[in-house]
């Protein structure tokens, strides 16, 4: 559950989507840096812990980016976007029986167009 105060949001949005720009640009450890700091400033934001997670895994750093994904299911269970960000994580590092729990986790809590258009996909390409 974030604790946030309700006007730090738009900061918050404009720092994860800076983060994500950087890492386009392949500035990964930059991205890092900007996400470590906002999860500092708000350790119990999902989000940030969401996409911090994602940034270590484009580094390769699959643990810690699964454990800060761990971290947001924790904080937000019913988030989307948060269970997409860990899902996304896991099939990365190779973990696609924990990713699909993941899936199978979500869909018991919320309803996701993305992991209805992810099924069909992973049909299509018969896996």
């Amino acid at each position: 559950m974030s604790q946030m105060p309700d006007n730090e949001h738009p900061r918050v949005t404009e720092i994860v989507k800076h983060a994500i720009e950087l890492e386009k640009e392949n500035e990964i450890a930059f991205a890092t840096q900007i996400l470590t700091d906002l999860v500092g400033q708000f350790p119990k934001e999902a989000v940030a812990h969401g996409y911090l997670g994602w940034i270590l895994s484009c580094a390769e750093r699959h643990r810690e980016a699964i454990d800060h994904c761990r971290v947001a299911i924790q904080l937000a269970p019913k988030s989307e976007r948060v269970s997409l960000l860990l899902f996304r994580v896991l099939w990365g590092a190779g973990e696609r029986d924990l990713a699909f729990a993941e899936m199978k986790r979500f869909v018991t809590v919320g309803r996701s167009e993305e992991y209805l258009n992810l099924i069909r996909d992973l049909n299509q390409a018969g896996l």
